[in-house]
């Protein structure tokens, strides 16, 4: 009987601590490396790692069985230049050298609709520093999600770090620019149906304090209209994660 697999988790019931990582080790080689956040069953990531072997890639879920499937996957098709962890990204910021990180993909967030769960929420202006401070000068954080309004506030929260700079329009409609797809964007391309897309490259280093901008309610049938919330800039910025925040 096949394992079931809960849709949502807590990212704060994982507690993995990653030793610090060394690619040689890991991979056999050092190279541009690619990191996908919340990468639910890794097909993405996979189908990058046989498309560019010459680069390494990571993913990071934090659902148990969706990791050793994953792995489990690119073993049997003898792909070596990928590897998932079970962990959060959040509390493993430290995991990665400065610099060795080439692009983080954040694709379909849980939008964590109920406001007690907005904690949870994958991207915030501290992750978003954090990216910053980890990517080399032309690195990259590539966004999607399918849900408007949240992807209006991952812009919001990309678009305040002035290390980073939006390279696709801001209305969020560019077409994917890589060939990958995640198994959810391949379902809504044949639906017919949007996926709002964002690419941010890095310009300079971070700087200053991190943007003090609020989670706010994503969700369709309550959240304002469209295109009203890029710009908006709310009250202080409060996220919560447990007393487990830090920063490099």
């Amino acid at each position: 009987m096949a394992r079931r697999v809960r849709k949502h988790a807590n990212p704060f019931n994982v507690d993995v601590r990653l030793e610090r990582l060394v690619q040689e080790q890991l991979f056999g080689k050092k190279a541009a490396l690619e990191v996908d956040v919340g990468c639910g069953a890794g097909d993405y990531i996979l189908q990058r790692a046989i498309t560019h072997p010459e680069s390494n890639f990571l993913g990071f879920e934090i659902r148990k069985p969706l990791v050793e499937a994953a792995l489990a996957r690119a073993r049997a098709k003898g792909v070596r230049n990928v590897w998932y962890f079970y962990a959060n990204i959040h509390d493993n910021y430290d995991f990665f050298p400065l610099g060795e990180v080439s692009r983080f993909c954040i694709q379909f967030p849980d939008p964590c609709f109920k406001k007690k769960h907005w904690k949870r929420r994958i991207l915030h202006p501290l992750f978003v520093r954090q990216m910053g401070k980890l990517l080399p000068i032309g690195g990259e954080i590539f966004a999607q999600s399918d849900v408007h309004p949240l992807a209006e506030e991952m812009y919001t929260f990309l678009d305040a770090e002035c290390a980073i700079k939006s390279i696709l329009p801001p209305d969020l409609r560019a077409p994917n620019p890589f060939p990958e797809r995640t198994e959810w964007e391949r379902h809504h391309e044949t639906e017919n149906e949007p996926v709002y897309r964002m690419l941010f490259r890095k310009i300079t280093e971070p700087s200053g304090d991190i943007p003090k901008i609020p989670f706010r309610d994503t969700n369709p049938l309550r959240a304002s209209s469209p295109n009203s919330e890029i710009d908006r800039i709310l009250g202080p910025y409060s996220h919560q994660n447990n007393g487990k925040d830090h920063l490099i």
